[in-house]
């Protein structure tokens, strides 16, 4: 955590809103390419002397290993997708000293009582448990890793069926995430950050001693270092996001296997397969943000594949020839089951913000009564919305593609290929499974920047807890302070009601810091969250990536029985990254009329060594 002024980011800042603006969707969780699926790295190296030949009348095959470090790039990409239109650009040229500056986004962290605060981007510090006059700027390095060892057994039956053949693959796989945040604090907030009592206590008010430092201290999941009088906080459970962090899996991605048969001819061939990937791999489970995958979510898939090349040119010695290989996959993913983290409808990044646990009136006295009584008030804890927004979920991908174009040079036994590979996947298809973790209904409401409390001005002037609740908040700002010069009155809370106590609902309750003081209202009913405001339309992603690829080898064909064969290789994915900019809907809209999604694939490069050995 480091101290900057303000002017080291240079971020261009605009004029605070009067109203509330509707951010562009996000995708809380991305799927990304399975580590199994490449049809490049099955097939470099292999096609002039080890796989698909037509001269063989009996039983023969090729078995590879194949090691690959990848890395992703364009890191911007993976936030603008996690965080869309919240995110500011910096400026400024990252710091090449501090590897957690370099995405060129960031997100402002700052309290509703800081000066020329943005409405529409900054997201509002009260939700994080930090002082009304704290900012800060986060920045995000995230990174994907892999290192994998693929293994793949390529059998040819021509000695039962000419042209037939089976193959089995797969890698093993340790895939390391980090989102690389680091946070400058531009305000630590003073004593003017407090909150007075009614705000998040009913007891006292609370001091920037009892809240958190920094937002970071929120986003991983710390406890409150000192507690709030009379009040639970769970802490953040899932979506984390940990301070240069690195989180990492090992496991088998998936095991894939293929059946097929081939035309095949000296100088040309063609064939057809039926494919399928047994999942081995990983399941999500939304502890973290950018949390490590291995394999494709946990899916089993089935599909065909087709294939074919062609001699182009042949020298007269034929020991050198120039050919074109040609591949395509395409495969179902079939229902898999996830635990993922949602945000609400309209509500970007809303897994953030903080939520109230309403609880049935206590007791038959001290509790609001008459036009002011919904049957329930603030139970005194408070929770961030993933804790229960995290789901338990059947997901299922329509389709999957991979194909490729490949040249190959031959001349004896080296071999040089290059090639070019596109992937896509459908939009995911999500839906909930409570079956053993049912939504809490009736439970869990918005607090934007409602006060909780209020005191009786009757006989001993009681504290009488409220149910007031802003479900037109989200991550920026509440919707008190967008309706009322004091947002301690409650004026903009759902269904404001003023709030009154004693029989038969006569007495009126005050804001307790309000100046001058004045009734605070409550709302009723109060607007619970449900089951039906978690976006999972939001939430189904598609993808798509183009890659180059290039391999060189050599074989030693000059042995008979057993034939070695090595290579090395690179490749470059660019992966699409787009968020749908039309309008989000609302819960009075209908929920799945909207065909956009968020497309995200990851940009990497990779570097492979191939090693194997065939025979016949």
């Amino acid at each position: 955590m480091k101290h900057y002024s303000p002017s080291l980011y240079m971020i261009a800042l605009v004029c605070s809103t009067a109203a509330l603006i509707a951010d562009a969707p996000v995708a809380p969780f991305l799927q990304w390419r399975s580590q199994g699926r490449d049809t490049g790295r099955k097939l470099v190296g292999t096609t002039s002397h080890h796989v698909y030949l037509d001269d063989m009348e009996s039983f023969y095959g090729t078995f590879n290993m194949t090691p690959q470090y990848d890395r992703s790039f364009r890191a911007h990409n993976i936030t603008q997708a996690l965080f869309g239109s919240s995110l500011y650009d910096i400026s400024t040229p990252a710091d090449a000293a501090n590897p957690c500056n370099n995405s060129g986004r960031a997100l402002v962290i700052s309290g509703l009582g800081t000066e020329n605060r943005n409405n529409a981007k900054d997201w509002m510090a009260e939700n994080f448990l930090l002082p009304r006059d704290y900012k800060s700027v986060i920045t995000f390095s995230p990174l994907v890793q892999d290192f994998l060892v693929d293994f793949n057994l390529y059998v040819g039956l021509d000695e039962w069926v000419k042209g037939l053949y089976f193959r089995v693959y797969g890698p093993v796989v340790n895939n390391r995430t980090t989102m690389g945040p680091d946070e400058d604090i531009l305000a630590l907030g003073s004593a003017a950050g407090n909150y007075p009592r009614g705000y998040f206590s009913s007891q006292d008010q609370v001091e920037n001693t009892q809240l958190f430092v920094s937002a970071l201290q929120f986003f991983s999941g710390s406890p409150l270092i000192a507690p709030i009088d009379n009040i639970t906080y769970n802490p953040l459970q899932f979506a984390k996001i940990t301070p240069c962090g690195t989180h990492s899996k090992t496991g088998f991605a998936e095991l894939r296997g293929e059946f097929g048969w081939n035309y095949l001819h000296e100088n040309y061939h063609f064939g057809f397969n039926i494919q399928s990937a047994a999942p081995t791999g990983k399941r999500p489970h939304g502890e973290f943000l950018l949390e490590p995958q291995i394999g494709n979510g946990k899916h089993w898939e089935l599909g065909v594949g087709v294939s074919g090349h062609w001699t182009m040119w042949r020298s007269e010695d034929e020991e050198r020839h120039f050919d074109l290989v040609l591949e395509a996959d395409i495969t179902h993913l079939f229902n898999a089951s996830q635990s993922r983290t949602f945000d609400l409808i309209g509500k970007p990044n809303s897994r953030y913000m903080l939520a109230q646990k309403l609880t049935t009136n206590k007791g038959t006295t001290n509790h609001l009564t008459g036009a002011s009584d919904n049957g329930v008030e603030f139970a005194n804890i408070y929770s961030p919305v993933a804790n229960f927004s995290t789901r338990d979920i059947n997901v299922s991908i329509g389709a999957q593609g991979d194909a490729i174009v490949m040249f190959n040079y031959t001349s004896r036994g080296f071999t040089w290929d290059l090639g070019y590979n596109v992937w896509g996947m459908s939009r995911e298809s999500i839906k909930l499974s409570n079956c053993d973790n049912p939504f809490p209904e009736k439970i869990w409401a918005l607090k934007g920047d409602a006060s909780i409390a209020g005191i009786s001005t009757g006989a001993g002037t009681p504290t009488i807890l409220l149910a007031a609740t802003e479900s037109d908040a989200n991550i920026h700002i509440g919707t008190n302070s967008l309706t009322a010069d004091n947002y301690l009155l409650n004026t903009g809370v759902n269904k404001a009601t003023l709030a009154f106590t004693g029989a038969p609902g006569t007495t009126p309750v005050n804001a307790f810091s309000a100046t001058p003081t004045a009734q605070i209202s409550t709302s009723n009913p109060a607007i619970f969250i449900q089951e039906a405001d978690l976006d999972l339309r939001a939430a189904e992603i598609h993808g798509f990536s183009n890659k180059i690829f290039t391999h060189i080898s050599y074989t030693w064909i000059d042995r008979e029985d057993w034939i070695p064969y090595f290579g090395i290789g690179f490749n470059a994915e660019f992966g699409n990254s787009s968020n749908p900019d039309d309008e989000i809907p609302t819960n009075d809209d209908t929920k799945n009329c909207n065909d956009d999604s968020i497309s995200f694939a990851l940009s990497k490069w990779a570097v492979l060594l191939k090693g194997g050995v065939s025979f016949d």
